[in-house]
Order: structure tokens, then C-alpha cells, then sequence
């Protein structure tokens, strides 16, 4: 028995203005996920997809659209952030899964993030 887990986003799932092409690289991320769960499977690797919303990375330092960095600045207000660790927690708890059970999407958002 094997595990691959992608780490993908919630921005494969959502539409965020000034974050089209991130999006569109974790929406490819989910979906080769999907596609390789099934083509794995029977081989016994498990193959699952985490997409976290919004975490407090490095990634924000590398944002250059002012709009895209606005948003930033304001959510780190309005709700706290994940952290690494709690991704690293549920990348855990899925590979901690009976082998007969595979989690093919966890999406893992702040609790103060409505969507």
C-alpha cells in the first residue's frame, strides 16, 4: 500500500478574480489527482487531493498583483489563517486511513472563511 497526496487549493474549486492562473494550475492539480486515483487504485496506491484555503506560507511574498495583494491584507484581518501544521495534520490523517478507505478530496478552510 502506497499514498500519494497532491496538495492542491480551494482555488481549484472557486473562482477568485486576480487569481486566474493559480487557479487554473491547483484546478489541474485536483483533477490529475482524480485521474490517477483510478488509475492507481488497483495497484494499492491510494491517491488524494488536500485543498486548503488560505495558509500562512511564502507564497503571499511572492504576490505582485495589487488587487490580488489588497484581498491578502484584508483576510489576514478578518480570520486567522491556517498553518502549515494543520495541513501536515490532515495529510496525516489521511495516510493514517485503513487501507480499504481513500479520502479523494479533503478541502481544509479557516473557520472564519465562508467559502
Amino acid at each position: 500500500m502506497a499514498d500519494l497526496i497532491n496538495t492542491s487549493s480551494i482555488e481549484a474549486q472557486n473562482i477568485f478574480p486576480n487569481f486566474a492562473v493559480y487557479s487554473a494550475t491547483k484546478a489541474y492539480v485536483t483533477h490529475l489527482s482524480r485521474h490517477l486515483r483510478a488509475e492507481l487504485g488497483a495497484k494499492n496506491v491510494r491517491v488524494s487531493a488536500v485543498e486548503p484555503g488560505i495558509v500562512g506560507t511564502e507564497l503571499q511574498s511572492h504576490v505582485t498583483d495589487e488587487g490580488a495583494r489588497a484581498w491578502l491584507e484584508g483576510s489576514k484581518e478578518a480570520m486567522e489563517w491556517l498553518t502549515p501544521q494543520d495541513v501536515a495534520q490532515t495529510v496525516g490523517f489521511i495516510a493514517s486511513l485503513p487501507p480499504r478507505a481513500n479520502l479523494q478530496q479533503v478541502t481544509i478552510m479557516p473557520t472564519g472563511r465562508p467559502s
